[in-house]
């Protein structure tokens, strides 16, 4: 017969078993570190997650090595926020704070692993998606964090990184808001590729609160300087000789200089003066797209126009007198002095009236006169009517067809309706009234004005101008004017009557 266990001994014998029986079972951080090459790993860490057995140490850590996992078969990404949101509330904001370093972490490290075009490594891709997609289940605290580490990710190259991953820049920029655009102002800067800064600046002036922009104005202006200078020209050089000594071709220095200068001069005009469009409504870049627009330089005729273009819509009264003296400089190229035109239309302020009126009496440019005469009708409205026609030049004097209808169709936008006015220049002695009032009733008038149109039809009085009809006369003009109105108030009942 066996002897008997003393009752002592059988009782650390016993808790020698369970101690045994549960270190068999207790998943390590190790064990985690493991499960990512094997075939059951993934799904082993979601029910780490998921368990509340464990500690939020090890379920952080499950979470960290889903993202981690280099795995075509499995989206770790993906099962992390699957498994969060069958989590309660508490819960997940507890596994995402502490989720959040190590995630910051992966988006930090080194480009081992990254590919050959220079695109970041994979990992740092997965960490960026997986912080960009827990925000939004995020404590304010951590939703700053990882705010700030994504946008910040994005900025280190945004040329490269810009559409890396499940989110591009602009979705994650958009979707975080002010607080994302604060951050891409850091981003700014002179040597990145034009779209690149052109999208930056784009982001900010829709998306950033007042002080953002601010700074964000300051930056471009500064860049646009730094473009000027020669540290930046010497740069350019060097990226040049770079390229050629990389090709295998000879370096020739006036090549290369050459070659700078036209690289130059696409990052001021394709880069920072469009990047400037999207924040002209702050002062400094207004007022530095104006200074643009003013360089007499003769080299610089286009970049002066696409600074007045970058300024459409953000004109203010205060500009006015610098783009009038844009519009009246007869030296100035006919583009600069067209967009100027077009900002002083933006401005809409009376004050402008008056230096048009010279250009609308001449007869030695009639482009010009077009511009300033549709200029002072949209601005002045049934206020200047009489004038206008009254100081349209006299006696022998050449109206292009389109000259007449630009002004009848600034008529026909005013309010109220100017229709007494067109009807008495029906009446009128010269032949270019009678022919904008044609043109304004074709637009404005009804079957009732038939009538005092009809009396023209037998006028033969000779139109002048290049683009006119052979032999046409302002009788001619009434024919076409009459079935125009006719046809439109056709077309008018027919789509009023339609299904």
């Amino acid at each position: 017969m066996a002897p008997r266990l003393r009752s002592s001994t059988f009782l650390l014998l016993i808790f020698a078993l369970l101690a045994a029986g549960n270190s068999g079972c207790k998943v390590t951080e190790q064990d985690i570190q493991t499960w990512k090459g094997t075939v059951k790993g993934p799904g082993k860490m979601v029910a780490v997650m998921m368990a509340e057995k464990y500690e939020l140490p090890l379920r952080t850590a499950a979470a960290l090595a889903l993202v981690d996992m280099e795995r075509h078969d499995v989206d770790g990404v993906a099962e992390v926020q699957t498994a969060l949101e069958r989590l309660d509330n508490s819960t997940r904001s507890a596994i995402v704070k502490g989720l959040a370093p190590g995630l910051i972490g992966l988006m930090r490290a080194g480009e081992e692993g990254g590919k050959p075009d220079g695109a970041p490594p994979p990992r740092q891709v997965r960490a960026k998606d997986a912080a960009f997609a827990l925000i939004s289940q995020a404590d304010p605290e951590t939703a700053k964090q990882l705010t700030e580490a994504v946008v910040r990710w994005y900025t280190v190259d945004f040329n490269g990184r810009s559409l890396s991953g499940n989110y591009s820049a602009e979705q994650v920029v958009r979707a975080l808001g002010s607080a994302a655009a604060s951050i891409l102002v850091d981003a700014l800067a002179a040597k990145l590729p034009q779209q690149a800064l052109v999208k930056l600046a784009e982001l900010i002036g829709q998306l950033g609160d007042p002080e953002t922009k601010k700074r964000a104005a300051q930056k471009i202006v500064d860049i646009e300087r730094e473009m000027q200078g020669q540290g930046f020209a010497t740069w350019l050089e060097g990226q040049i000789r770079a390229q050629l000594d990389a090709s295998g071709q000879k370096v020739d220095a006036a090549r290369v200089t050459k070659t700078a200068a036209l690289n130059r001069a696409k990052f001021i005009d394709e880069g920072a003066i469009p990047a400037m469009k999207h924040l002209a409504d702050q002062p400094e870049v207004a007022n530095r797209l104006l200074a643009i627009a003013a360089d007499r330089n003769p080299a610089l005729a286009a970049r002066r126009t696409r600074a007045l273009q970058a300024l459409e819509g953000r004109a203010r009264e205060h500009h006015l007198d610098a783009l009038l003296a844009l519009a009246l400089d007869a030296e100035a190229p006919a583009s600069v002095r067209d967009y100027a035109f077009d900002r002083v239309g933006d401005v809409r302020s009376p004050k402008a009236i008056a230096p048009m009126w010279p250009l609308v009496e001449s007869a030695e440019d009639p482009r010009l006169r077009w511009r300033a005469g549709e200029l002072v009708l949209a601005i002045g409205g049934n206020s200047v009517l009489a004038e206008f026609f009254s100081k349209l030049p006299s006696g022998d004097v050449a109206f292009e067809p389109e000259e007449l209808e630009g002004y009848a169709v600034r008529m026909g936008q005013m309010t109220p309706l100017p229709t007494a006015v067109a009807g008495a220049q029906l009446k009128s002695p010269d032949w270019w009234d009678r022919v904008i009032a044609l043109h304004y009733f074709q637009r404005k008038g009804t079957l009732a004005d038939i009538p005092s149109l009809d009396p023209l039809l037998g006028d033969t009085t000779s139109t002048k101008g290049k683009s006119w009809q052979a032999g046409d006369t302002v009788g001619k003009v009434a024919k076409r004017t009459i079935d125009g109105l006719r046809e439109r108030l056709a077309h008018a009942k027919g789509s009023a009557g339609a299904p």
